[in-house]
């Protein structure tokens, strides 16, 4: 799988990915015997990584792109880490980046910038004996990575028709991180909404939440956010026990419609570091019915419960009637550690028709287990879900982003750079259709 990062966003979390996978495969207590770990990290390696540089360093199957040279020369000189990016797969201009612009990085810089990267893409994949895909990193808010992600996520899908392509999107703080991330947004999820097979969205929100609520971290920066979307991809792309498992079986699985494109990474359990050993690990079925919960709405319909922030001991042993939950198209179960006899994984909450729509069918959950340790943890849960929870973020930055636009707000700056009010009216129109898709979903309600 050949990752491209872009923008400081994208590369800071490819860095912190990748580190991830190392500290993954090198991992003393897998829980699992010698030859079952051997063939993760053989599997885990050549997926991720591509030949052995200096010092015995594994070099990434990466291409960094960047129009700041400032954050890409930090990431590429960190001496401590034992694998290395190549220094002919970053390819990053000399400038003063893309100016929070979506069309500046569509219009101008990506055409600087697309030659080389499609060539650099050519070399990596040619090289390959096989390659299963495309893994995208990005932020929405500024404009390298949603202006040159997004003509990049057309040109590879022009250039290879049949290879995978996902993307992850970071969506930025809806308090406002530039004046533009909301015409950012839109424009960025409009064209990963036709030319990526699916993409990830991670809300800074959510992820932030998650840090002082969850990790009890007051002093939460944008590392620690990377820190746990870099973990929830991760648990997600890491071997299973399913040999076949990869992403054009993900894919299948999860993407199964071609109007529902977008979705969400749930995870359990997430502890902070300095009480990780004091804590209770707990059955599987706590986890499971944790996940469920995340699915779950409030009652007046208006907002999500939000399980992900409490902690899986908080909720309710006991069945709660009434409860509504939102429609999903499809849930990708992946389940880590060791199973024993007194503490089988069970199924039933996520299974139960309730969560699907009834044009759906029984494939429409599909679980998936490995029982090696996760980053030295007992169990680690990831639920990739396909649901109409997913129109809600993005229904946000579409509704600020008209009003900027109704008040012609910032629009010079774009037209400047060649982007009409036409293609601005198709993005809208497109993302709209997106958020109506899913509202639309029918939302059931467990008696």
């Amino acid at each position: 799988m050949l990752t491209l990062q872009f923008g400081q966003c994208g590369n800071q979390l490819g860095s912190d990915l990748f580190s991830k996978i190392i500290s993954d495969i090198k991992s003393s207590n897998t829980g699992v015997p010698y030859s079952v770990n051997y063939e993760y990290v053989e599997n885990t390696i050549d997926k991720w990584f591509d030949g052995v540089g200096e010092s015995n360093r594994h070099y990434a199957k990466a291409i960094l792109v960047d129009t700041e040279e400032k954050v890409v020369n930090k990431i590429c000189r960190d001496s401590d880490k034992s694998w290395i990016y190549r220094k002919s797969n970053v390819i990053c201009q000399s400038g003063e980046g893309s100016a929070n612009n979506w069309a500046y990085g569509y219009t101008i810089n990506s055409q600087r910038l697309s030659h080389t990267i499609l060539n650099v893409t050519r070399q990596e994949i040619e090289k390959l004996d096989r390659s299963q895909g495309f893994l995208l990193l990005l932020s929405s808010a500024g404009g390298t990575g949603s202006g040159i992600g997004s003509h990049m996520v057309e040109l590879l899908r022009e250039e290879y028709v049949t290879k995978p392509i996902i993307a992850a999107i970071v969506l930025p703080f809806t308090f406002g991180e530039v004046c533009t991330q909301n015409y950012n947004t839109v424009l960025t999820l409009s064209k990963f909404s036709d030319k990526a097979d699916f993409s990830m969205l991670f809300e800074n929100d959510q992820m932030h939440s998650m840090c002082t609520n969850l990790l009890r971290n007051s002093d939460t920066t944008l590392c620690d956010l990377n820190n746990i979307i870099s973990e929830n991809l991760l648990a997600v792309f890491q071997p299973s026990n399913n040999a076949k498992y990869n992403l054009n079986f993900l894919i299948s699985k999860i993407a199964t419609h071609p109007n529902f494109k977008f979705v969400t990474i749930k995870s359990v359990p997430h502890t902070p570091a300095m009480s990780l050993q004091y804590e209770p690990t707990h059955n599987w079925q706590m986890y499971i019915r944790h996940l469920n919960q995340t699915l779950r709405v409030s009652k007046a319909q208006v907002e999500l419960t939000n399980a992900q922030l409490k902690p899986p001991n908080s909720i309710s042993r006991k069945p709660i009637l009434s409860q509504i939950y939102n429609t999903c198209v499809s849930n990708v179960l992946i389940t880590r550690g060791k199973l024993i006899e007194n503490n089988v994984i069970t199924l039933e909450d996520l299974q139960e028709r309730h969560l699907y729509p009834e044009w759906t069918d029984q494939s429409s959950f599909t679980h998936l287990h490995q029982n090696r340790r996760f980053l030295n943890r007992d169990k680690f849960l990831a639920l990739v879900s396909n649901n109409s929870e997913i129109y809600r973020p993005i229904d946000t930055y579409l509704d600020k982003a008209w009003t900027s636009y109704k008040c012609a707000a910032f629009l010079h700056q774009y037209k400047q750079c060649g982007l009409d009010e036409d293609e601005f009216l198709q993005a809208f129109a497109k993302v709209e259709n997106v958020v109506q898709q899913y509202k639309n979903l029918k939302i059931n309600k467990e008696n």
